[in-house]
């Protein structure tokens, strides 16, 4: 028996003076007390057939009850662990926090729970003075270092199973105060296979589970008509038999989409269903079957435009090549003004201005090619003949997969955006300049966003580059507002966006914390995100649909057994039932008394 409150020594000493008080207790007689009396010849009787009933065991039975009492009390103070107290020993344990760890096992208590167990039931073997080095393949932990086995016990204690990613084993060789031989153990359900040190110990808490999960979920605008859309959903069925599964797809503006499917043992189904029905915004697919036994892989989430019909306002004098551009896109509905007729009206998302610019800003989104000097726009710089553009933000949403080198400019007006000033710093950004430093292409992120493209359509060979279709598209993209919805995995979440507005799909605003360049969240589960601020508006879906995830039975590892006799809920610690026995014997001592046994 070892001691978690006190070392062994200073334990046995403890209780050894706790029974020595006990003992001095009933040794320690009281003073006589003097009364005075009219004869002493009836007290003499009654002394003398005292003396002659006197029966020692009474007295020995009662100080037996209260050393049983005192000892059971202070025992159950220092709580007292089974096996026997050896020498203090050094070891590192890893806990694996993969997801698979969350999968219920058939007490309905988590992989993860009966790790946590069977961590306690390994360390109260050890003696007191251990020193445990804990951790985790999620590196959820923090740095670890060697401590006391309650320490470590109390931080497995505040560890969960990590909603997303692949596990890593840590560098046990770079832990500080481990040496080459200190033995390893490893409390894993062997979902994640990690190369462990030979001499390694693994403790199984696998258990066969049958798990449905959503491996895919993505909306997409159909090929004959990008005005319609389509959610494609993909289910996977882990278990060891075929599972019924219910599929449901809902969002706003009507009333959720069900499909019912079979899905084979150890197999996958997918299909597509209409979702241009709904009004738009996030999307939520679920999945229910008897016997689930992973809850991470239940949900999944996406993002149907809302502006799926964009009423563009192509301002120009004439240019087929931008127009018919233009009304290739099944998005856009293109309606053509002349310059000299132009004014502010309703019912406008976009504008294209053709080597035109109002006097005034326009409230809706807008695109300039070679616009005139104008006070809402940035300064021109004189026009310069055959400029060849040098670089430019390939990372920009406007520019992706776009390349300008090839455009022939025969002449272009830079803009007035200086360099090495941060963006935040200014209104414009430059995305792309010419060799002698002037801004050929100009953003602005405010709302309403601007886009301002130094030379014209004309003036360059763009129009017949393979370029061109590919920045319009990216242009009405990015303008509009809603870019495609950025990916992330649970767990803590970076939103690219200073000083952001998180919002979730029922309107509530999760803690954040903002760090210089991003805002972070917290994503415990699969969920979309709204992010609002100066730069514009962002979503972001935060979910993993990895099928090596929902795979909860890849584990090459013998399941282990249930604890015996225990119910699913661990024995009692000793110390519960040292209180327990010291209760009963004061009971005893009760009895006792009031029966006159002990007095």
């Amino acid at each position: 028996m070892s001691f978690t409150a006190l070392a062994p020594g200073l334990s046995l000493a403890l209780l050894a003076a706790v029974a020595a008080a006990v003992l001095g207790l009933y040794l320690l007689r009281p003073p006589p007390r003097r009364v005075v009396v009219a004869s002493r010849l009836i007290w003499a009787r009654v002394l003398a057939r005292q003396q002659r009933q006197s029966e020692p065991w009474r007295w020995w039975l009662s100080l037996a009850l209260a050393l049983a009492i005192g000892l059971a009390l202070t025992a159950a103070a220092l709580r007292p662990e089974p096996g026997a107290a050896g020498a203090p020993r050094r070891l590192i344990v890893v806990l694996d926090t993969a997801p698979s760890m969350a999968t219920l096992r058939s007490d309905g208590r988590s992989r993860f729970e009966h790790a946590r167990e069977a961590l306690r039931g390994l360390l109260g073997e050890g003696a007191r003075g251990d020193r445990i080095a804990l951790v985790d393949t999620m590196g959820m932990g923090g740095a670890p270092s060697f401590q006391e086995a309650s320490a470590a016990l109390a931080s497995a204690q505040s560890l969960q199973p990590a909603a997303a990613g692949r596990p890593r084993l840590p560098d046990l060789a770079a832990l500080a105060g481990a040496v080459a031989d200190t033995p390893v153990l490893f409390i894993t359900d062997g979902v994640w296979p990690q190369a462990l040190p030979a001499d390694a110990r693994t403790v199984s808490v696998f258990e066969p589970a049958a798990n449905v999960g959503i491996t895919a979920f993505e909306v997409r605008a159909a090929a004959t008509d990008p005005r319609r859309f389509e959610a494609f959903v993909e289910v996977a069925n882990a278990g060891s038999e075929a599972a019924q599964v219910r599929v449901s797809i809902a969002g706003a503006g009507r009333e959720p989409v069900q499909r019912d499917l079979t899905v084979s043992a150890r197999d996958y189904r997918a299909f597509s269903v209409p979702v241009s029905g709904f009004a738009g915004g996030a999307l939520r697919a679920t999945v229910r079957a008897e016997g689930d036994a992973f809850a991470g892989d239940d949900s999944a989430w996406a993002f149907l435009p809302l502006n799926r019909f964009l009423r563009v306002a192509l301002v120009t004098a004439g240019n087929a090549p931008l127009e018919r551009a233009l009304r290739l896109d099944g998005r856009l509905q293109v309606s053509v003004i002349a310059p000299a007729g132009f004014r502010a009206r309703e019912g406008v998302d976009l504008y294209v201005f053709d080597r035109f610019a109002p006097a005034e800003a326009p409230t809706v989104p807008a695109l300039l090619w070679r616009p005139p000097r104008s006070p809402w726009l940035p300064g021109l710089l004189p026009e310069r003949v055959k400029p060849s553009v040098e670089n430019w933000l390939e990372g920009h949403p406007v520019l992706d997969n776009v390349s300008l080198r090839d455009a022939q400019i025969e002449r272009a007006a830079g803009f007035e955006v200086p360099q090495g000033v941060a963006p935040a710093a200014q209104s414009w950004t430059a995305l792309a300049r010419a060799g002698d430093g002037a801004a050929l292409v100009a953003a602005s992120a405010s709302a309403p966003r601007r886009l301002a493209v130094g030379f014209a359509l004309a003036d360059s060979a763009f129009a017949d580059t393979a370029s061109f279709p590919v920045l319009l598209a990216n242009a009405v993209q990015w303008l509009s507002d809603e870019p495609p919805a950025v990916l992330r995995d649970p767990g803590t979440v970076v939103v690219p966006m200073e000083n952001a507005r998180i919002f979730t799909p029922g309107g509530e605003t999760p803690p954040v914390r903002h760090v210089p360049g991003a805002t972070l969240v917290e994503a415990r589960e699969a969920t979309l995100f709204t992010a609002e601020a100066e730069q514009g508006r962002m979503r972001v879906i935060a979910q993993s649909l990895d099928a090596a995830r929902s795979d909860v039975n890849a584990s090459r590892l013998q399941a282990s057994a249930l604890p015996a006799g225990r119910g699913g809920q661990g024995a009692a610690p000793p110390w519960l039932w040292l209180l327990a026995l010291a209760g009963a014997l004061m009971l005893a001592e009760w009895l006792a008394w009031n029966r006159r046994v002990t007095q």
